[in-house]
C-alpha cells in the first residue's frame, strides 16, 4: 500500500542537482525514541491506558503506533532534537537541498516535528496500517524518488534503506551499523558521532554521590557501641551495598517519571536521561533490575530487611508518582525514607530501637527538607506563577516553609539536650559524658547556616549533598564526631 506524503512548509520550486535527503526520525533527528518514550509515559503515569493499547497490537505495529500517538501526543515535542545534526540539515538545506522527514513514528508525531522545526519539504509517516521502517521504508522512497536520494539513518533497521540510497549520511550508529553501512559502497555526506554517554552518563544517572545517604545505616551501630565489632559490622555494610543499589533504581525510575518536566528545567534537562545521553528504556530494564536482585536475595536470606527494602521502594515510587505534588507532605515523605534508612540499620545491627534515634531523625530531616524547598519556594518569587505548581507550592508559601522547617530543626535539637541528659549521661555509657552536650551547639550552627543559605537562594544542592561539598559542614562533622569520640 502506497502512502501518501503530507506536505508541510516548503514548495519544490527549484530544480536542484543535489539528490533528496530523506532523514529518519527516532534516534536519527531525535535523541531518543517517540514509541518507547509514549509507552514509558502511560506505564508510569497511566497504566491502565498503556493496558487498554497492548490488545492493538494484534491490529500491527503501525496500529499501535497511531493508539500511542494519540494517546500522548505531547511526547512528539518532548524529546530532544540531536544539534549537530540540526545545524547540518540547516547547511544542506541552504546548500539547495530539498529536505524529506520520513520516518517510522506515526503520522501525527512526524508533523508535530516537522512543525516544530519548519524545516522540512515533506513529511511522512506511519498511518495506522503500514509501518513505514526498513524494507518497506526502502520501497516508498524508491516510488517517491525514482531519480534517486540520499538517507540520513541510526540503526539497524535503516540498511535497507542505506541499500536502497544513492547517497548516505549514518547519525550515532552502533559500531556493527556503521561497519555493514560502509561495507555497501555508498557515499557518505556526514557521519555524526553520538552525543557523550557511555559509561560516564550511565555513572551519573545512577547518581552514586546519593549514596552516601546510606550511611546512615551505621548510627545505630556507632549509637549502640557495636562499630568495631566485625559480627555487627558486616550485615550492615552488605545492607548499604544493598540499599545504595536500590537507591540506584528508584532515582532512575524518578527520572524516567519527571523526564518531560526535566527536559523544560534551565538545568536539569543536561541529565543523562533528559538530554538523550542515556535510552529510557534501557534506563528502565536497569532499574528494575537493581531493585530486584538485591530485594530478592534479602528476602530469601533477612526477609525483615528485604521487607524494609520493598517499604523504601513503595513510599519512593509513591513519592515520585503523586506524593512529590503535595505541599509538605512531600517533604514528611522524604524523612519517612531517612527515617527507613536508620530503621534497616537497628535491624541490621541487632541494637534496641531507641525511640530518641527515631523522633531526633524526624524532625531533623523533615527541617533538611523543608530547607530544599523553602529554597526552591523562594527563589521562584518574582517568578511566573507556574513555576512550582507542579510541586504544589506557591511562591507565596514561603513563610508556612520557613516556620515549618525551623520549628523541626528546633524541636531535633531540643530531643538532641532531652537525650543527653536523660538517657546518654546516666547509662554510664560514656566515660566522659559531659563532652556530648557540645554536639547540640554543634548541630544548631550548622543547621543555622544553611536555613540562612536556604533563605538567601544560595542552598542549590540537596542538603546532604551540600554538607558533603561544603567545608564548614566537614569542619562541623569531625568537631562533633571529636566530641563523641572524648565522650567515649
Amino acid at each position: 500500500m502506497m502512502l501518501q506524503s503530507k506536505t508541510t512548509t516548503i514548495a519544490d520550486t527549484v530544480a536542484s542537482p543535489l539528490l533528496p535527503l530523506a532523514v529518519d526520525l527516532d534516534g536519527t533527528l531525535l535523541a531518543g525514541d517517540t514509541l518507547h518514550e509514549a509507552v514509558l509515559a502511560l506505564m508510569l503515569k497511566r497504566p491502565l491506558a498503556l493496558a487498554r493499547a497492548v490488545p492493538v497490537l494484534r491490529q500491527g505495529r503501525a496500529a499501535f503506533k497511531r493508539h500511542i500517538a494519540l494517546a500522548v501526543p505531547e511526547v512528539a515535542t518532548a524529546v530532544p532534537v540531536r544539534p549537530q545534526v540540526l545545524a547540518w540539515l540547516h547547511e544542506q538545506r541552504d546548500a539547495g537541498r530539498a529536505l524529506h522527514l520520513v520516518t517510522g513514528a506515526d503520522q501525527a508525531v512526524a508533523d508535530a516535528v516537522a512543525e516544530r522545526l519548519d524545516l522540512f519539504d515533506s513529511t511522512t509517516g506511519s498511518n495506522g496500517r503500514v509501518n513505514l521502517t526498513a524494507a518497506a521504508k526502502a520501497r516508498w522512497l524508491q516510488a517517491r524518488f525514482p531519480e534517486g536520494f540520499a538517507y540520513a539513518g541510526n540503526s539497524d533497521a535503516d540498511l535497507a534503506v542505506f541499500a536502497a540510497a544513492q547517497e548516505i549520511a549514518l547519525v550515532a550508529t552502533p559500531r556493527e551499523v556503521s561497519v555493514a553501512a560502509h561495507a555497501l559502497g555508498k557515499p557518505v555526506l556526514r557521519e555524526i558521532a553520538a552525543e557523550a554517554g557511555g559509561w560516564r552518563a550511565w555513572l551519573k544517572a545512577l547518581r552514586p554521590h546519593q549514596w552516601s545517604k546510606n550511611l546512615l545505616m551505621l548510627v545505630p551501630l556507632v549509637l549502640g557501641h557495636r562499630l568495631m565489632e566485625p559480627a555487627a559490622l558486616l550485615p550492615v555494610l552488605l545492607g548499604i551495598a544493598a540499599m545504595s543499589l536500590v537507591a540506584s533504581g528508584t532515582y532512575l525510575l524518578n527520572d524516567l517519571a519527571d523526564l518531560a518536566a526535566d527536559r523544560q528545567h534551565p538545568t536539569k534537562r543536561r541529565r543523562p536521561l533528559a538530554s538523550g545521553r542515556v535510552a529510557p528504556m534501557s534506563a528502565l530494564l536497569l532499574a528494575m533490575a537493581l531493585i530486584a536482585l538485591p530485594v530478592g536475595v534479602a528476602l530469601v536470606l533477612a526477609p525483615w530487611f528485604g521487607a524494609g527494602l520493598l517499604g523504601y521502594v513503595a513510599v519512593s515510587l509513591a513519592y515520585s508518582a503523586a506524593l512529590k505534588r503535595v505541599p509538605l507532605l512531600d517533604t514528611l515523605t522524604i524523612a519517612s525514607l531517612f527515617m527507613t534508612r536508620l530503621g534497616l540499620g537497628v535491624l541490621l545491627a541487632q541494637v534496641p530501637w531507641s525511640p530518641w534515634l527515631m523522633s531526633f531523625a524526624g524532625f531533623f530531616f523533615f527541617s533538611l527538607a523543608l530547607a530544599k524547598r523553602h529554597g526552591e519556594v523562594m527563589q521562584a518569587r518574582g517568578a511566573p506563577v507556574t513555576a512550582l505548581t507542579h510541586r504544589g507550592y506557591r511562591a507565596e508559601d514561603w513563610p508556612l516553609t520557613l516556620g515549618f522547617g525551623l520549628a523541626a530543626g528546633v524541636a531535633a535539637l531540643q530531643i538532641m539536650i532531652l537525650f543527653v541528659a536523660n538517657d546518654a549521661w546516666p547509662s554510664r555509657l560514656y566515660h566522659t559524658p559531659v563532652w556530648l552536650y557540645a554536639t547540640p551547639p554543634l548541630l544548631a550552627v550548622w543547621l543555622t547556616r544553611l536555613w540562612l543559605l536556604a533563605h538567601r537562594q544560595q542552598l542549590n544542592d540537596d542538603p546532604v549533598v551540600f554538607a558533603l561539598r561544603d567545608p564548614q559542614s566537614w569542619i562541623s562533622g569531625v568537631l562533633v564526631a571529636l566530641a563523641i569520640g572524648l565522650a567515649l
